[in-house]
């Protein structure tokens, strides 16, 4: 009696090992682009805090000059657009812009960055009303008071 694996049951294990890599790689793809959107959507709220904070201590979103904020009010390091890359330290997915800054508004927007992992999932947008909304593979969405970041 021989023992051992015959070259069908090898060929048969390979194709099921290669049909589980088929099913369940896309699915760790969307859920790791799925974690970095919600981190950039955790960094768009502590912006928004430092900004809100800001208004506290100056009673509007503008310098004292009545020049508008931007991010570079609060430390952070700007490209040549104005927008803050993020994640810092690491290969940006995201340039987050502060926009619309007047005596009291704002709007924050991150947008993925072209041939990044991030690129083509969508832009999410934060503004002074706390209203955010975020549209799979969109380049804007609609803000109202019952958008959120949970859209498809």
């Amino acid at each position: 009696m021989n023992k051992g694996f015959t070259l069908i049951e090898l060929m048969i294990v390979v194709a099921i090992i290669g049909i589980l890599s088929a099913i369940a790689y896309p699915s760790y793809q969307e859920h790791v682009r799925k974690t970095k959107r919600v981190e950039v959507q955790a960094e768009l709220i502590a912006l928004a805090s430092q900004i809100q904070r800001y208004k506290v201590s100056n009673f509007r979103f503008l310098l004292a000059n009545g020049d508008p904020i931007t991010l570079a009010t609060f430390g952070y390091t700007l490209n040549a657009n104005g927008s803050l890359a993020t994640p810092q330290g690491s290969d940006p997915l995201y340039t987050v812009a502060l926009t619309n800054v007047a005596a009291n508004t704002w709007t924050l927007t991150a947008t993925p960055i072209t041939a990044s992992s991030q690129e083509n999932d969508g832009v999410n947008i934060l503004n002074h009303r706390g209203e955010k909304c975020w549209t799979r593979g969109a380049s804007t969405c609609a803000l109202s008071g019952t958008s959120n970041w949970d859209s498809k």
